[in-house]
């Protein structure tokens, strides 16, 4: 598992998003902007669930496998997907710890799969737990909502 080296851990928000020409600057002293961290959490976990797995030549087990072709039932496909997702953010996201992962129904929209993310975040100075709510859409694609 990777682990956040002290600077990334008093920035709360990953390197490449402190090189954005807009980024605001950021003090090691004064620790990370809570609402900052939470951003870029959502924004890393829904690029990581959508990278496929062995489409990065440095990380071939970066991302999820295609689910497209499962033939599993709808009930064993989510819980595959929930497993795949711990896995997943577990080795590519150190700030988040202490994961649980449900399956949510969504009687309204049947080709989507929800799950709920509740986990504590350690990002140097913030440490609290949050709730994350994922949706896999009908393009099969993650988004944070």
């Amino acid at each position: 598992m990777a682990v956040p080296d002290a600077e990334d851990s008093a920035y709360g928000v990953s390197f490449f998003q402190r090189l954005e020409a807009d980024a605001p600057k950021r003090s090691v002293t004064q620790g990370p902007d809570t609402d900052e961290v939470l951003q870029s959490l959502k924004r890393n976990v829904t690029n990581l669930l959508n990278a496929r797995m062995g489409e990065s030549l440095s990380a071939p087990e970066l991302g999820l496998v295609d689910f497209n072709d499962a033939s599993l039932s709808s009930h064993d496909l989510a819980l595959q997907i929930r497993r795949a997702i711990r896995r997943c953010i577990e080795t590519y996201e150190p700030r988040i710890k202490s994961m649980e992962i449900h399956v949510l129904p969504d009687n309204g929209s049947p080709l989507n799969l929800r799950f709920q993310v509740t986990a504590s975040i350690n990002a140097g100075a913030l440490h609290r737990n949050v709730q994350m709510e994922l949706l896999l859409d009908s393009n099969r694609k993650y988004r944070v909502v």
